[in-house]
């Protein structure tokens, strides 16, 4: 196990905008009607509107909505988990982690579960394509072979949490499965149609470190990153995992400020234009796992190396950063909660000091957990609680267009 030690920086919050540029502004927000469904996702589409996902965590099931540039609703969908012949639950236990348009202008929606007589785990990768109305074309379930079990079974809890189409027009989920006393990083890659390319366990820390994957995506160089956080003999640990274009393992790492003597949770990656990477999450105690050492982001190289880390004190910026996005100016934008439970969106130059945090007291109370750039120089956010329940909003002049 390569633990690495992140060397903190100070950091200073410039409070205002730059000079010459807009503040920003809240553009719209929007509220589903429904009060129960938790939202999870955001994506900008093809004709300048929004894609959220999410579903419903007490009841089990996907939902989504399109939203005009506008926020304006242009229609919902909810996937129902009871199949049509026998009124038996199909057990899609998991609200959508991934939603994506596809370039056939339809949709992908990832999630977890199973079908009724399909003989898979009952928590399994779930993939549901969609037209360009919301009408499902076709849906499948995946499970990976556990590299622990000497009879080659599937294994059989599987918590999917990200999705992203890919360069060739094809899938990729990422998430954990569980292999026998600890979970482990797990890669699926399809097609356009849903076949299957790879899916596998990824066996980098021989077990030694649980990893529970949160974000990933794929890089310029076609391979993967994957970001999680996990426990070992070392305590709580950020997990980091680059793969090749085949899924193979190219490194993996974990990271904690020891200096300070706490662990480290990573909930959101994101590459940067240079080849690195920044990653996202909260500083926690190793004994308790108490989530009150505030957030912490960092920056590494293209292999894994530190670059440059920074611990940030209780309302510097956003708590619980879920989501990182990189602007065209190379600044980073982040999305989390504020120290009252109200959603924040945080502005930070590439070095990770705070340009701005943005609020608004009419937001209900949730937590940011996706982001997705606009055209325009926006940023659209997906906000939910288990308490609370979700809304979209926009906020205007995120960054410059040029």
């Amino acid at each position: 196990m390569k633990l690495r030690t992140l060397t903190l920086l100070a950091c200073a919050a410039l409070c205002l905008p730059l000079a010459g540029c807009k503040a920003p502004v809240l553009a719209w927000f929007f509220v589903p009607a429904d009060d129960s469904v938790f939202g999870t996702t955001i994506e900008a589409t093809a004709d300048g509107g929004l894609l959220m996902g999410g579903g419903y965590p007490s009841t089990y099931g996907m939902y989504t909505v399109k939203l005009s540039g506008f926020g304006d609703v242009q229609w919902t969908q909810a996937f129902s988990n009871r199949t049509p012949d026998s009124n038996n639950s199909e057990l899609w236990r998991q609200e959508a982690s991934g939603a994506r348009q596809t370039p056939d202008g339809g949709f992908v929606y990832l999630g977890a579960g199973h079908f009724y007589r399909d003989e898979l785990p009952e928590k399994s990768y779930l993939l549901v394509k969609t037209g360009v109305t919301g009408a499902i074309e076709w849906s499948r379930a995946y499970a990976p072979v556990n590299p622990y079990d000497a009879d080659g079974d599937l294994c059989a809890t599987n918590k999917p949490a990200a999705l992203q189409v890919t360069a060739d027009g094809g899938y990729v989920a990422f998430g954990s499965s569980y292999v026998g006393g600890v979970s482990l990083a797990s890669i699926l890659k399809t097609d356009a149609a849903g076949n299957v390319e790879f899916h596998k366990v990824i066996n980098d820390q021989s077990r030694e470190v649980e990893e529970l994957i949160e974000a990933g995506q794929q890089t310029a160089d076609g391979g993967y990153i994957l970001a999680g956080h996990g426990s070992g003999d070392h305590g709580y640990a950020a997990v980091l995992i680059k793969l090749d274009a085949a899924g193979n393992l190219e490194w993996s790492r974990t990271y904690q400020d020891t200096a300070d003597g706490y662990g480290a949770e990573a909930y959101a990656v994101v590459q940067t234009a240079d080849g690195g990477y920044v990653m996202g999450g909260e500083l926690i105690n190793n004994i308790t796992k108490a989530l009150i050492h505030g957030c912490w982001m960092a920056k590494v190289d293209a292999n894994g190396d530190s670059v440059w880390f920074r611990r940030y004190d209780s309302g510097e910026t956003v708590q619980l950063p879920y989501a990182l996005a990189e602007t065209p100016q190379g600044d980073l934008v982040a999305a989390g909660g504020d120290t009252v439970g109200k959603p924040l969106l945080s502005k930070l130059t590439a070095g990770g000091a705070v340009i701005w945090n943005f609020t608004d007291e009419r937001l209900p109370g949730a937590t940011g957990k996706a982001v997705a750039l606009t055209a325009d120089g926006g940023c659209a956010v997906t906000a939910s609680g288990i308490s609370s329940g979700t809304v979209v909003f926009k906020v205007a002049n995120v960054f410059p267009v040029e």
